[in-house]
């Protein structure tokens, strides 16, 4: 039975219709296809499957009379096709191929593409989310660094701890304080030299 469809991912909402696992886009093509669905149960109720010749028969006048155009029908002579193969009464180069006219091989063109740019998007999509998924981490990771950052700046300048600065101050003011020591003990040394040399 054909069930409709809204296809949700086209803007336009068109109208599908699935028939025996495949989606059409007309109702055309659907009813098409629900009627050799119709014609393959009358077919195979009236059908013996053990019969090989009575298969063979049937395959050969279903080709003749060009009865499947749609992928349903084309579904089941190639399933008679395959137990025509696998049966040893039916020689295989007795066996004649399924003709494709050009609109059904185009239609299978396109589904064939349709399933490359699916698997494309899907593709496409997995790598998307793989790099959001890195770049969410980096972001996490560069705002943590920012955090500790900041953190370790505002430590540096609320802490009583020296600092290299007050350091490099701390050592300046000490070499200051010994030169001002050993200036006032060089004046002394003179001083008493002096002291020395009068006497």
């Amino acid at each position: 039975m054909a069930n409709k469809v809204n296809n949700n991912s086209d803007k336009n909402n068109n109208e599908t219709f699935t028939v025996a696992g495949y989606t059409f886009t007309s109702k055309e093509a659907a009813d098409e296809a629900r009627k050799e669905m119709n014609a393959i149960r009358y077919v195979s109720s009236k059908t013996d499957r053990k019969d090989p010749k009575q298969i063979y028969i049937l395959y050969n006048t279903m080709l003749d009379k060009e009865l499947f155009k749609t992928p349903v029908g084309l579904d089941y002579l190639k399933e008679l096709q395959q137990y025509l193969y696998i049966n040893q009464e039916i020689p295989n180069e007795k066996i004649r191929p399924i003709p494709i006219n050009s609109e059904l091989q185009e239609m299978l063109s396109d589904s064939r593409e349709m399933t490359k740019a699916r698997g494309t998007i899907r593709n496409l999509t997995r790598q998307r989310d793989r790099y959001k998924d890195k770049f969410i981490k980096m972001i996490i990771v560069n705002v943590a660094l920012v955090i500790i950052i900041a953190a370790m700046a505002v430590i540096m300048m609320t802490s009583s701890n020296p600092t290299i600065i007050d350091y490099e101050n701390k050592l300046q003011d000490k070499y200051s304080g010994w030169e001002e020591e050993l200036s006032s003990r060089e004046a002394i040394i003179k001083e008493k030299e002096n002291q020395l040399n009068m006497k």
